[in-house]
């Protein structure tokens, strides 16, 4: 990644924007950190740096609702930010649940305080965090919600919410729901939202739907293995639906077990489509099966989606989960990022061995993000 500027005017120009309902050539001004115009392509916008992106679409930046950021030499699983943030077209990061109250502290300082991209957490439940050397010993009582009130009025432009991960692995044995109120729980103390986690039984999803309240995130939505959105027939489950009714938001969280294209498919067919994508990278994430953010898109262009609805659901949905702003309007901040789609034959795997072909590839090649351009 470069840097092209910093704090100065620029101009995109010749650009592909999806306005209107419809694909458009434009011209896009940005100063000060703000969208100032939007022009027809050849509009002859003037700014102090000026850059053709003539075959290059341009989007409402990027933002990933699921990663893991936090170390492995902190003793952690996290990737890091450098790599899939801003480098990657990633204009905004949610940390979700690595740290807890307990190490919040030390994670803004070695992770948040550092990062070009800007980052944001979700305070998992246990003080400590995510720590896989404890899995299947886990005991009640490792939360602590006076700490996570002191972290969240402390820091609350950068707490946006809860995380519980209520996979068995993870939660106690003697109450596998203990975790999962406790983090309802904490939701509610905290005026912030949950996301949970999905995976392997108990908990079973019908015990945690009827938990999850408006602005909830359910994350893992698209997994397989048998505990996952659909009936024993295929069919969206009715909890599902009632969820989604109440305000309940659904998220991919592709990972490395956690993104189906059956699921997806037969989700889809059946009008179920409003959801989040976002990746689940980490050190396992990154160099197997998720890979990177544009990755993940790409495989949603493969399983039959339109551009512009997964560019919608990287970017204005998950930006509103997390109560910021991305829209290609004049006024709005100037969070953007440019992609190219690479024609050709690629073959992508889901977390179940699963393949499709796709046609395209999209490839990052410019984001904006606080005032500043980079090139990829």
């Amino acid at each position: 990644m470069r840097t092209i500027s910093r704090g100065k005017s620029f101009a995109l120009k010749n650009v592909q924007a999806f306005l209107s309902g419809e694909w458009q050539a434009i011209d896009l001004l940005a100063e000060a950190g703000k969208i100032s115009a939007l022009k027809p392509a050849g509009s002859g916008l003037a700014a102090e740096i000026s850059i053709d992106l003539n075959h290059c679409f341009l989007c409402p930046g990027w933002v990933d609702l699921h990663t893991h950021l936090y170390p492995a030499r902190r003793g952690y699983i996290g990737t890091r930010e450098s790599r899939v943030g801003l480098a990657s077209g990633v204009t905004a990061l949610l940390d979700v649940g690595t740290v807890g109250a307990a190490n919040f502290e030390d994670y803004k300082r070695t992770v948040i305080d550092r990062a070009e991209t800007p980052v944001y957490c979700l305070l998992n439940i246990k003080s400590r965090g995510i720590r896989f050397w404890s899995l299947g010993r886990v005991k009640t009582g490792e939360d602590d919600l006076e700490a996570m009130v002191r972290v969240r009025e402390r820091y609350p432009s950068l707490v946006k919410g809860v995380k519980v991960t209520a996979s068995e692995e993870h939660m106690a044995k003697a109450d596998p729901m203990y975790y999962v109120r406790k983090a309802i729980e904490a939701g509610a103390k905290l005026d912030l939202p949950v996301m949970v986690h999905i995976g392997r039984t108990p908990p079973e999803l019908e015990e945690i739907l009827p938990l999850m309240r408006p602005g909830d995130v359910l994350t893992h939505c698209f997994r397989d293995g048998g505990h996952h959105i659909l009936d024993a027939q295929g069919r969206v489950r009715p909890s599902v639906r009632e969820a989604q009714k109440r305000g309940v938001n659904f998220d991919v969280g592709h990972g490395v077990a956690s993104f189906s294209f059956e699921v997806l498919e037969k989700a889809l067919d059946q009008g179920f489509d409003q959801f989040s994508i976002s990746s689940d990278l980490y050190i396992l994430s990154v160099p197997y099966r998720a890979k990177s953010f544009s990755n993940v898109l790409s495989k949603f262009l493969a399983a039959g989606m339109r551009l512009e609805h997964v560019l919608e659901r990287a970017s204005s949905r998950p930006a509103k989960i997390l109560g910021l702003s991305r829209s290609l309007s004049p006024g709005q901040p100037a969070e953007l990022t440019a992609f190219r789609l690479q024609p050709g034959s690629f073959k992508f795997k889901d977390c179940w061995g699963a393949a499709r072909r796709g046609k395209q590839l999209i490839r990052p090649v410019y984001a904006a993000s606080r005032g500043n351009l980079y090139r990829l």
